[in-house]
């Protein structure tokens, strides 16, 4: 089966589905935060760190994403994922106590092993066309930040936080269907098997290995042998953190300055109109700029867009704010999609699944930190600019580690062109 082709453009929708139910559902409640807070009568960094669970521990379950689809098949592994974060959100809208609401919104965590999952099928499906297809999947970010939260508002209006909860879970079945578009991706055969799973025949005349050995291979932990996709790793652990703690705390952050719930709810529509443009952008920008160029620019983007908030927070600028939610979308956005094309050019094929998995693991790291320092730091200062400085701070420091590797590249080209050089 030839790349770029045919099914390769189902995986794409599934991509576009999972990346706008996932961060779109974790944008829902961060919006539901000041009424959840109210209904059980604590401070702000608990609900915050409960919500961060979700994608913290799905930093636990990518691990066995990628092993259960190397054991089963990854259409198997996105379904039985999807359905546990469906009951996670279930049983969070029978919640009577923080405690249960902490265990709840534990399995929605699973989401973003699926995500992660539906992800690296993407990588293995296209060559030539990858930038557009990513692109398209992350208009998908787009469109779950822009429409669920002032969706999630007008719901909580209507049905209160439990009944939007159940709704979330009903949205979230969509995430069943998009396991069930995965086909096993074949390049020794003109056809797919539906029920054929990846491993060939062959390899159950292979004999037995040890228990380390198929660690080794479920979890692909040779990958932490590459400089370039650990530095990635590192990249996406501060990525987490400053981008969940924008998605958490920007709309209490919003109502904490004066505007309305609907008014602070539609800077994150902003926001999704900034990774929209990000989509839009980013095929363009790569015929004219490298990766790691994109990566360090856009970065710096990001940076800014952040180290500027407490400034325009201080003269209460609804317009400023929403500009700097677009801009540090849009640059979010774009690194993040130069990730994604940097790992796909360092990894094997046979290993994106679960690069993709252990890039969503440092992820879900830095968002659980995030949600809970975040809040922190807001309850002891009594207002989010200590946070929004750092987060800004964590953004240019999680580039240092892209940066070493790429100087000590440089370091050794010169090396080598100066020993040639004495050997002429």
């Amino acid at each position: 089966m030839a790349k770029d082709k045919g099914w390769a453009w189902m995986i794409t929708l599934a991509a576009f589905i999972s990346m706008a139910l996932e961060t779109g559902t974790i944008k829902s409640l961060g919006v539901m935060l000041p009424s959840l807070r109210q209904q059980f009568s604590t401070q702000t960094w608990v609900i915050g760190l409960s919500i961060a669970l979700a994608p913290g521990f799905g930093a636990v379950t990518c691990p066995f994403a990628g092993a259960l689809s190397k054991r089963l098949t990854p259409r198997h592994t996105v379904m039985i994922f999807s359905l546990l974060a469906v009951i996670g959100l279930i049983m969070a809208s029978l919640a009577t106590s923080v405690q249960l609401l902490m265990v709840a919104l534990l399995l929605t965590g699973f989401s973003l092993g699926a995500e992660a999952v539906i992800l690296g099928e993407q990588a293995i499906y296209f060559d030539k066309y990858y930038n557009v297809s990513i692109s398209i999947s992350q208009a998908g970010l787009s469109i779950g930040v822009m429409i669920m939260p002032p969706m999630t508002q007008l719901l909580q209006d209507i049905y209160g936080w439990r009944g939007t909860m159940l709704l979330l879970a009903g949205l979230n079945l969509h995430l069943i269907v998009c396991g069930a578009l995965l086909k096993p991706f074949q390049t020794d055969s003109l056809e797919f098997e539906d029920n054929e799973p990846f491993q060939t025949s062959s390899k159950n005349l292979t004999p037995k290995k040890s228990a380390v050995t198929n660690l080794v291979h479920y979890l692909d932990l040779t990958l932490f042998a590459n400089a370039d996709f650990v530095s990635m790793l590192v990249y996406n652990l501060g990525s987490g953190y400053c981008f969940t703690g924008w998605l958490i705390y920007l709309v209490p952050h919003a109502m904490e300055l004066g505007f309305q719930p609907y008014e602070s709810s539609f800077l994150a529509t902003i926001g999704g109109i900034g990774n929209l443009l990000a989509s839009i952008l980013y095929p363009i920008l790569k015929m004219c700029t490298p990766d790691k160029a994109s990566l360090y620019l856009t970065t710096l983007m990001s940076t800014f867009a952040l180290g500027l908030d407490p400034l325009v927070s201080s003269y209460h600028s609804y317009v400023g704010l929403a500009f700097l939610s677009g801009m540090f979308v849009l640059a979010r956005a774009m690194a993040i999609l130069s990730v994604y094309k940097m790992v796909k050019n360092v990894v094997e094929d046979d290993k994106l699944t679960n690069a993709m998995l252990w890039i969503n693991v440092t992820y879900s790291i830095g968002a659980i930190c995030s949600g809970f320092f975040s809040g922190w730091t807001f309850d002891v200062t009594g207002n989010f600019t200590l946070s929004f400085l750092l987060l800004s701070g964590i953004s240019l420091l999680a580039l240092c580690p892209q940066f070493i590797v790429d100087m000590r590249g440089v370091w050794k080209v010169r090396k080598y062109s100066s020993v040639l050089n004495e050997k002429q």
